[in-house]
């Protein structure tokens, strides 16, 4: 009786276990070019999908450390938002060509501070009839180190080549963030910083690299100079960085809180610790409206070059004075003024650009009614089974039920 009471419950464990199993898989894979990389270095990672699955479409959300990478690019209808990179793929013939056992994307990083960088993948992926695959997260790490000068690729053969490659302080907080174009820098340190180490490596082969004002930092401003010369002598590079040495950092504050222009968009968008802006107007604008708020009340801005643009480029600088009155920062605006040809072509490439935006919107809208139909369908699907494992289940319990009373009227009969 027992034994046989176990063999149905077993069965029946079996029925539950089969009708609610999901297709769970780890067949994910999120992989870098190397494990350790160097400050500065880009590197890519790739995201591939093994022969178990086939994928009609996706969306993929890959988060990262914003403060150790920066992210450059990655697939077609990729955004990002904060930290995370989202990227959508659907199969435009409808599940005929779905993807398996390949790379489904790839996204380029660069390192930009010292440390282990961790990168999470979540991710929504769909069959051809809109089922979610139950795919399992993924993540990886890497590491990121300080650069060996002696394992840096140079190029020999620029003689007239007088840029860094890499230049930094012992100490975080230099701004903006090292470009070898950009060659005046700001830093704020404390009365106790008597020296700063800098590490200055040009790009060039046998470029000279001349450092002054490290050392004997005296308290107020300093000017520390890095002057590279090429290797023929023919050209030659100064970088600046401009060091108050103070215990009031709020004085010191020469940080802009707000710049805008209306009407015109800066590129990129702007950020305080990013000195370097361009801008795009039309022929007929003559006259910028700037606008530019320190974070300290008590700083002063001076705006000179918004008014009377020429055809071309044109500098904008703005220049912020903080309340200690010697420590200052300059932002630099580039604004070109098209002439009424390029007016035309900025016109023409903005309409379609629009037209691809309002193509892509759709291409999305129609995804995501799809996507829907396919969640009610699958929604209906679960009720059905739902509905057959409760029936199975009554069934089974009448059957045992009916069992145990015939048993019972069986021993009763050969009792009497």
């Amino acid at each position: 009786m027992k034994k046989l009471i176990s063999i149905i419950f077993l069965t029946f464990f079996i029925i539950i276990t089969n009708i609610n199993i999901t297709n769970a898989t780890n067949d994910l894979n999120l992989k870098t070019d190397s494990s350790e990389i160097s400050i500065e270095q880009t590197f890519k990672l790739y995201i591939d999908i093994g022969e178990n699955i086939n994928v009609s479409a996706y969306t993929l959300n890959l988060h990262f450390d914003k403060e150790k990478v920066e992210y450059i690019k990655g697939p077609e209808n990729s955004n990002l938002i904060e930290d995370t990179v989202i990227s959508i793929w659907y199969d435009e013939t409808g599940g005929y060509k779905p993807k398996s056992n390949e790379q489904i994307a790839v996204y380029e990083f660069k390192a930009i501070n010292k440390g282990e960088a961790l990168f999470n993948l979540s991710c929504d992926f769909y069959d051809s009839k809109g089922n979610n695959l139950n795919i399992n997260n993924t993540y990886e790490k890497i590491k990121i180190i300080e650069p060996e000068e002696e394992k840096m690729i140079i190029n020999e053969g620029e003689d007239n080549n007088s840029l860094l490659k890499i230049m930094r302080l012992n100490e975080e907080g230099i701004t903006p963030m090292f470009s070898p174009e950009i060659t005046n820098y700001y830093f704020i340190t404390n009365s106790d910083t008597n020296e700063l180490e800098v590490t200055a490596i040009p790009e060039a082969t046998n470029a000279k690299v001349n450092i002054k004002g490290n050392k004997n930092l005296k308290e107020g401003l300093n000017k520390i100079s890095i002057e590279v010369t090429s290797r023929d002598g023919t050209s030659k590079t100064t970088y600046n960085i401009n060091v108050t040495k103070t215990n009031n950092i709020e004085s010191a504050n020469a940080n802009l809180e707000t710049l805008a222009i209306e009407n015109v968009l800066l590129e990129p968008i702007f950020e305080t610790n990013i000195l370097n802006y361009k801008a795009n107007v039309s022929s007929e604008i003559e006259n910028l409206n700037l606008f530019a708020v320190a974070e300290n009340t008590d700083a002063k801005v001076k705006i000179t070059g918004k008014d009377n643009l020429r055809i071309g480029d044109n500098i904008i600088t703005v220049n912020v004075l903080a309340p200690n009155g010697f420590t200052s920062k300059k932002y630099e605006v580039i604004v070109h003024r098209r002439t009424k040809e390029e007016d035309i072509n900025f016109q023409e490439e903005k309409k379609i650009e629009l037209q691809k935006l309002n193509n892509l919107l759709e291409e999305k809208e129609e995804f995501n009614r799809k996507d829907n139909n396919n969640n009610n369908t699958n929604n209906q699907k679960n009720i059905n089974i739902s509905a057959i494992i409760v029936i199975i289940i009554v069934i089974i319990i009448v059957l045992i039920l009916c069992i145990i009373i015939i048993i019972k009227r069986k021993n009763k009969n050969k009792n009497i």
